[in-house]
């Protein structure tokens, strides 16, 4: 089992074997970067801008404005008039400059169904983390179209 094991990690270790999604070797740096819209969407969007800001092995450099939205809506509801399904769509529009001229404007959009919940708190927490989740996958768009210009 013991070889089998080495044997395996071995292969995949020589083979060069390296993760397609891996983002933090990107070849850009964002210099400046504005936010408007929603704050809980910006608060981590910034987290991420600021790690590619000090990016030292650049080729490209970047300007970005960034426009983000957050809609929360109510898809059914039952007997009562409570919501039952709720929906969470984040859009983020950018806007990329380069050397003072605007190069691209990209619109990302990311949204998800949930269920109702009694317990507001816990309905609360729920949220935050989809708005997390979704966000996170907007930022790995980000990092593909800004990778590709």
């Amino acid at each position: 089992m013991k070889k089998f094991i080495f044997i395996i990690f071995l292969l995949l270790n020589a083979c060069g074997y390296q993760s397609v999604n891996k983002i933090d070797k990107s070849n850009y740096n964002i210099s400046k970067y504005e936010f408007l819209g929603n704050q809980q969407v910006n608060k981590i969007l910034k987290k991420n801008f600021e790690r590619k800001k000090s990016n030292i092995n650049f080729e490209k450099e970047f300007e970005i404005i960034v426009t983000s939205n957050l809609v929360k809506s109510k898809k059914s509801k039952d007997r009562a008039g409570e919501a039952t399904n709720l929906s969470l769509e984040i859009v983020v529009d950018l806007e990329i400059f380069q050397n003072g001229k605007k190069i691209k404007k990209i619109t990302i959009n990311e949204n998800t169904n949930y269920n109702n919940n009694d317990n507001k708190f816990e309905l609360k927490q729920f949220e935050k983390i989809l708005i997390n989740d979704l966000v996170n996958k907007i930022i790995y768009r980000i990092d593909l179209n800004l990778s590709s210009i």
